[in-house]
């Protein structure tokens, strides 16, 4: 969700503090001694997004907007669930990515972004708990290679 975000914001938009905020956000998620205190934080500062602004009632119908949302949302479940350890905050955050694989599946022919995040939210509890930097360096390496092409697709779609 962090590639999502910042390759849909990080365009000059003036978002600059929110790209730092995701970046740091995403150092801290692959570090298992990064304080409760700390995500605290990076969730009051992703709550001040404009992704939450509820003061408008329009609907979001642009898809820029909406794949910003789901990413800054699932990425601030993230952040709630590690400064908090709630195993329904960690739920949430699951069902939000899989919530917004199934909305690009919807909008791109001839994808599978849904069954894609299922297998790797499958494949990490079933690993859980990981055995160690090496095995956690495999992971945030899949990881990245997986966000790339769910970008890669959204930057398509939405140049056409």
């Amino acid at each position: 969700m962090a590639q999502v975000f910042t390759g849909l914001r990080g365009d000059g938009q003036g978002r600059d503090s929110d790209i730092d905020t995701v970046i740091r956000l995403l150092a801290y998620l692959w570090n298992d001694e990064v304080p409760q205190r700390q995500f605290q934080d990076c969730v009051d500062s992703l709550s001040g997004f404009p992704e939450f602004d509820e003061s408008s009632d329009e609907e979001i119908i642009d898809p820029r907007e909406i794949h910003s949302f789901y990413a800054a949302l699932g990425l601030r479940y993230a952040a709630l669930y590690r400064s908090s350890g709630d195993a329904e905050i960690a739920l949430k955050c699951a069902h939000t990515c899989l919530t917004a694989m199934g909305q690009l599946d919807q909008n791109i022919p001839v994808t599978a972004f849904f069954a894609q995040e299922a297998d790797c939210q499958q494949h990490v509890i079933s690993s859980y708990p990981l055995g160690g930097a090496d095995e956690i360096a495999q992971l945030r390496n899949a990881d990245r290679v997986i966000s790339r092409g769910r970008l890669a697709a959204l930057q398509e779609r939405l140049s056409n």
